[in-house]
């Protein structure tokens, strides 16, 4: 049944999937997973689990029994509670199933890295949805086109916002994808020496596209994933080297960005794109704008509650009581332009857009131990670079999320744990030899003699 996880692999991209229930972060791929776990089953009680990993399950179950306790005392609506279960319960089922898998095919490399070739594959459907939605915005809206799109994605934000999503919950979704499934996969294909020409010409696809995304973070979480790879996988010897492709790599994006946010060759004339040319322009305008400001809100009220109640928290999924507490001291005139903080006194299942505000919010002291028990999770298998540049890239990501149901959390600290990735070693020195390796293995299946 190994066939199930490739099956999930390929479909990670769809992660808005019009079929699938949830609200706007409705992964397909965890049904898989689930199918995956269930046919399973049997062997999840002769796995080898570690003693943090009890404690963390026990840590989760004990959470949430205080935190209904807390509904209960304090007269809370238990909508909030209900969904972070309803999350946690899903991460929970990403994260066996990850395992499951790798601890079947421990011995077997090929298996896993093939996990990661059905990855990228799947990045060709995301393409694919992309061009339709550049078609949809820049040449013509066809209903004919947006049918075929919604066949993939339930959210029409393309049509409406005129920004691209591929398909996607929304356009902040992309740098997720980016750097925690497509460019690892890249580098360990590349590794392994299976990195074809279709499958860049997948990734260059992908990147060229998303630049429609007009998403100022995007072009933030790629700088920073280029910054952590630079640092982190160079030795001394290639150091200079690195910098030096660093350095072309940016000028190319400053280009670019020159090209269609000053320059505006593309002709867009929607809100979206004045809103980034005018961050690009003047940084500090970045500050008064209004996305920014909202999400920056819900972070510092997340960190600011923290004090309320810092032992426990105010109970999971119970960020909404922490809001409507602190709602006093957000500041008129942004509420006087924004109706979502507004609306949000209503809103029980309320989002901090920051894990680390959430778990401040809602779990206290026990939230910033949770932080350093998964942390010690990943870190108790001896590391190597690339270990080390995913653990980064994985923390860095919840900046900006604070989803308990991310597939992409729960994938790499099942991962991360495994002995092919904890073993991984990129850089240039080991790429060219694993292509002299490569020629030495063609030239045996072709049965050609060396000179």
């Amino acid at each position: 049944m190994i066939f199930l996880m490739y099956l999930a692999a390929f479909l990670f991209p769809l992660d808005n999937f019009p079929l699938m229930f949830g609200g706007g972060y409705k992964p397909i791929a965890v049904l898989i997973i689930l199918i995956y776990v269930l046919v399973n089953f049997p062997k999840l009680f002769r796995m080898k689990y570690k003693r943090s990993e009890c404690y963390i399950l026990s840590f989760f179950v004990i959470s949430i029994l205080i935190s209904a306790v807390q509904c209960v005392t304090n007269g809370y609506r238990l909508d909030g509670l209900m969904d972070a279960i309803q999350s946690l319960v899903s991460g929970f089922v990403c994260y066996v199933g990850f395992k499951l898998f790798v601890q079947q095919n421990s011995k077997s490399e090929a298996q896993i890295t093939k996990l990661f070739l059905w990855i990228i594959r799947g990045y060709a459907v995301a393409v694919f949805v992309g061009l339709l939605e550049f078609i949809y915005i820049y040449v013509v809206p066809s209903g004919a086109v947006s049918d075929v799109i919604h066949l993939f994605v339930a959210r029409s934000d393309f049509a409406t916002t005129e920004r691209l999503h591929f398909s996607f919950s929304e356009p902040s979704y992309i740098s997720l994808h980016t750097n925690l499934f497509l460019l690892p996969a890249v580098i360990i294909l590349k590794k392994k020496g299976l990195l074809t020409r279709y499958h860049q010409l997948i990734v260059l696809s992908f990147i060229t596209l998303s630049l429609f995304s007009m998403s100022i973070r995007y072009f933030i979480d790629i700088i920073v994933f280029m910054i952590a790879y630079l640092f982190l996988t160079a030795s001394a010897k290639i150091l200079v080297k690195r910098i030096a492709t660093f350095v072309v790599m940016l000028a190319a994006i400053v280009t670019i960005v020159q090209l269609i946010f000053i320059q505006n060759v593309f002709h867009m004339s929607s809100d979206h794109y004045y809103r980034m040319a005018s961050m690009i322009k003047n940084p500090d305008s970045s500050n008064s704008d209004l996305s920014t400001q909202i999400r920056k809100t819900y972070t510092a009220i997340g960190f600011d509650s923290f004090y309320d109640h810092p032992l426990l928290g105010y109970g999971l999924g119970n960020f909404h009581y922490a809001y409507v507490r602190h709602y006093t001291s957000v500041d008129p005139s942004l509420l006087a332009k924004a109706d979502e903080l507004k609306n949000a006194r209503t809103v029980y299942n309320l989002v901090t857009y920051n894990m680390y505000a959430r778990l401040s919010s809602e779990m206290g002291l026990s939230g910033f131990l949770l932080i350093v028990m998964v942390i010690y999770l990943m870190v108790s298998k001896r590391m190597r670079n690339f270990s080390l540049l995913m653990m980064f890239l994985t923390v860095y990501s919840q900046l900006q999320f604070d989803s308990f149901a991310l597939v992409q959390l729960f994938f790499w600290i099942a991962m991360i744990q495994s002995r092919y990735i904890a073993e991984l070693h990129v850089g240039d020195a080991d790429h060219l030899l694993n292509r002299v390796k490569g020629k030495i293995k063609a030239l045996r299946n072709h049965r050609i003699e060396p000179a």
